[in-house]
């Protein structure tokens, strides 16, 4: 047998090799030194460690997988919890790596045992998606807080994962939530919501009725070649573009620029075998996001069509048919791009049509494939800004569905 099959790790030894991953992840997240990161069991080892520490938390890196605990006295030392959601453990990032190896050797920081999904959430893309979640959820927050103070002439004040709402007149207050069928905690001087999740406020949004429902869509695809977090707003603006293939990244941010929407991409692929899965899949996330988006494309316009020229001439036409149908007409010369093989160009847009679920139509001819290929993309974002637009109520079929 000439075949080796390792079995000589035990747990400790993979124990190990869980933490240091770990500490890699978050040295990336926290921008630091792994070796100035210490990690606790619970907030109390942490605290026993550091000999006192006041363990309020501050969630503003709550979207990233991380909620703050306030500093201890320790000058430069900053507590994180790996999230609500997410474990109990605790990282110390002391920024100070001789300090790290005094507090891992106390014996009053018992060593954490890793649970094996800890790593996987804490990937960019995972912590990408994360954050789209809760980009939502304030959102929907916000707007349920708007709402719910039209509906009981409450003051309503939002923080973290409550509503707080406040009268002169408590008992009035009273009779208007329980007219609205509400039922809230009672407090001092009114009531509280506890909305936990992004289920919990869509599902709020949807009871008291009366708001614009949003045209976002969150997808987290993962397969053996790509890990992707992709989230779009078709009535936003800005993006964020990291795939890993540059080129690519910049015909994203034109689609997105010229389509008029938010577009947040972040995938993580077997690059360095070849570009074709990031691409591949990242197009096909964002034909089902955009799709997603549009529900069930009530009041669009359906249809779009651009024709930008200069030494290139390319057009892309859209029917947001619900019948996914690719034709592309034109050679590009060369084979790459910088990092983005030519022969993509086309099968960026079929992956596309196919999510998507419409028809795309794409002529271009030139000499340069850089000028080209970019024209395509702009094209398309200009022909989906037509197509996404809101028009009117209906949905614009006679058969009444797309």
């Amino acid at each position: 047998m000439s075949a080796i099959i390792d079995l000589s790790r035990g747990a400790g030894i993979r124990a190990e090799l869980s933490r240091k991953a770990l500490l890699a992840r978050l040295s990336d997240i926290l921008g630091c030194d792994p070796e100035a990161l210490v990690l606790a069991a619970n907030a109390e080892a942490a605290q026993q460690a550091l000999e006192g520490v006041d363990t309020s938390f501050d969630t503003s890196r709550l979207a990233e997988g991380l909620a703050a605990l306030e500093s201890p006295s320790k000058e430069g030392v900053t507590l994180y919890r790996l999230g609500r959601e997410i474990s109990d453990y605790v990282v110390i990032d002391t920024r100070n790596p001789a300090l790290a190896a005094e507090l891992t050797d106390k014996s009053a920081l018992p060593y954490p045992y890793l649970a094996p999904d800890i790593v996987p959430r804490l990937t960019p893309a995972a912590i990408a998606s994360a954050k789209a979640e809760w980009d939502q959820y304030v959102s929907l927050m916000l707007s349920c807080a708007a709402r719910m103070g039209e509906l009981t002439g409450a003051v309503v004040d939002r923080e973290g994962d409550k509503l707080t709402l406040s009268s002169p007149d408590k008992g009035a207050l009273a009779q208007r939530l329980a007219a609205l069928g509400l039922k809230l905690e009672e407090t001092g001087e009114g009531f509280t919501a506890w909305v936990l999740t992004l289920a919990e406020a869509k599902a709020l949004a949807a009871y008291l009725g009366g708001l614009k429902a949003p045209r976002t869509a969150s997808i987290r695809r993962t397969t053996k070649e790509t890990d992707i977090a992709l989230y779009i707003d078709l009535d936003g603006e800005g993006g964020r573009f990291e795939t890993g293939v540059h080129f690519f990244d910049h015909m994203l941010e034109q689609v997105s620029r010229h389509g008029g929407f938010r577009l947040d991409v972040v995938c993580e692929g077997d690059i360095e075998v070849d570009t074709h899965h990031t691409i591949e899949d990242v197009c096909l996330a964002l034909g089902e996001a955009i799709r997603l988006a549009l529900g069930d494309k009530a009041g669009i316009a359906r249809f779009g069509f651009a024709l930008p020229m200069d030494e290139t001439r390319a057009g892309v036409w859209i029917d947001l048919s619900g019948r996914p149908y690719l034709r592309f007409d034109g050679e590009i010369p060369g084979e790459r791009v910088g990092d983005y093989p030519v022969d993509m160009c086309a099968h960026a847009f079929r992956s596309i049509s196919e999510t998507l679920k419409a028809a795309i139509h794409v002529e271009v001819s030139g000499d340069n494939p850089h000028h080209m290929i970019e024209a395509c993309y702009k094209a398309f974002g200009r022909a989906l800004r037509q197509a996404i637009r809101i028009e009117g109520a209906s949905i614009p079929s006679t058969k009444g569905v797309l």
